[in-house]
């Protein structure tokens, strides 16, 4: 077989995602919301005029904003009892990734009743019915989680297993700008090179096809453009909008192509020390480009190298250089101790990089070895 794209979800490019979600839910016949989203989403305001506009228009909703950052089971669970005594038809996502992934949880878990979460991450048990639609509202330009039919969740250990399945697609994506305008620069860097290693990632992994590099490169265009404005003048709306779609498409990309090295490590990172998931991938970004440099062909560069702005005369070889300045005008650390790695524990991420899922995307092929002469020469 060659290579399959599959995407059935309506992405809405809005200037006022409140209405545009209220129109969207007139065409249907008695709906009730469960809108699920964070406390910081409610204590900055984001969410009134949605509920404002849901009143008026007088569809019922449960608000449920007890989300963390990075989701467990026992986070979903409480999210999943609220919409079901709601007797919610729908399922709405207004915050970043860790919001809309507990959202297409609740969604699958609403549809499927009786489903135990964790037998369906581990291989114990399929989907047999639909989800309920989910209409993700993203308050961050970073994770695409919006555009990816994948939820990660963390087991009742904390281990994060994603559920992969047609099923988790977002019916409906609206995609706003003006709700990322309060981000503070360091959020805003962060979360925007997550766009651009999912888009890199997807370019140059090995399941990467001419339709997903048209997303891949685009939203690399993008994010090369738009994420030093949208960090340093954080008012500008056109930089805003600019990175909140690329982020879906970066999304759509990377989750029709797959990951690469970059995140194989920054999970295991992460997790160790706490890491803000784009803080991760931007430090490694620099150390993965130079381990891979030497895999990337002529035909592939070209075009990476015209999406990056780079000069005519550049090699892969000068990428990794490239990516340090770039991440280091944005205000992000570029030396892995600076996020807090400790050379004693080098050798156990890296035994742990190989077990992720995408480790074996990756363009170059590695070991452990490998990872762990990458992490002590950018300690």
């Amino acid at each position: 077989m060659g290579s399959i794209f599959h995407f059935p979800t309506r992405l809405i490019f809005s200037s006022d995602a409140a209405e545009d979600l209220v129109q969207e839910l007139s065409h249907v016949e008695g709906p009730k919301v469960a809108l699920l989203t964070d406390k910081g989403i409610i204590s900055a305001g984001l969410a009134e005029p949605f509920l404002n506009k849901l009143a008026a228009a007088g569809v019922p909703v449960e608000v449920f904003s007890d989300i963390p950052g990075n989701p467990n089971v026992q986070d979903v669970l409480p999210a999943f009892e609220a919409a079901r005594k709601a007797g919610s038809t729908h399922v709405v996502a207004l915050g970043g990734g860790s919001v809309i992934d507990t959202a297409k949880a609740v969604g699958i878990l609403l549809g499927n009743p009786g489903l135990d979460w964790e037998d369906l991450q581990w291989g114990r048990a399929k989907l047999e019915k639909p989800a309920l639609p989910v209409i993700s509202i993203p308050t961050t330009a970073g994770t695409g989680s919006e555009s990816t039919h994948v939820t990660v969740i963390g087991d009742h250990t904390g281990f994060k297993k994603g559920v992969v399945h047609p099923e988790v697609f977002s019916k409906i994506a609206i995609l706003d700008g003006s709700l990322t305008l309060s981000l503070p620069p360091k959020l805003t860097a962060a979360t925007g090179m997550d766009v651009l290693v999912h888009a890199i990632e997807a370019y140059l992994g090995k399941r990467a096809n001419p339709m997903t590099d048209l997303f891949a490169l685009g939203a690399i265009r993008a994010a090369v453009r738009w994420l030093p404005e949208a960090t340093h003048n954080g008012k500008n709306l056109e930089a805003r909008k600019a990175m909140i779609e690329a982020a879906t498409i970066a999304g759509i990309a990377m989750d029709q192509a797959g990951l690469g090295l970059d995140h194989a490590i920054a999970g295991p990172l992460a997790n160790t020390y706490h890491l803000h998931h784009g803080l991760a991938v931007a430090v490694l970004l620099p150390p993965t480009l130079a381990f891979d440099a030497p895999a990337i062909s002529p035909e592939r560069w070209e075009a990476l190298r015209e999406a990056m702005r780079l000069p005519a005369s550049s090699k892969p070889e000068d990428f990794s250089g490239w990516a340090k300045k770039f991440i280091a005008d944005l205000g992000l650390p570029t030396r892995l101790s600076e996020v807090g790695l400790q050379k004693a524990d080098i050798a156990k991420l890296a035994e742990s990089t190989t077990r992720m899922a995408m480790f074996g995307n990756n363009i170059r092929q590695a070991t452990a070895e490998d990872c762990a002469k990458l992490m002590e020469e950018y300690l």
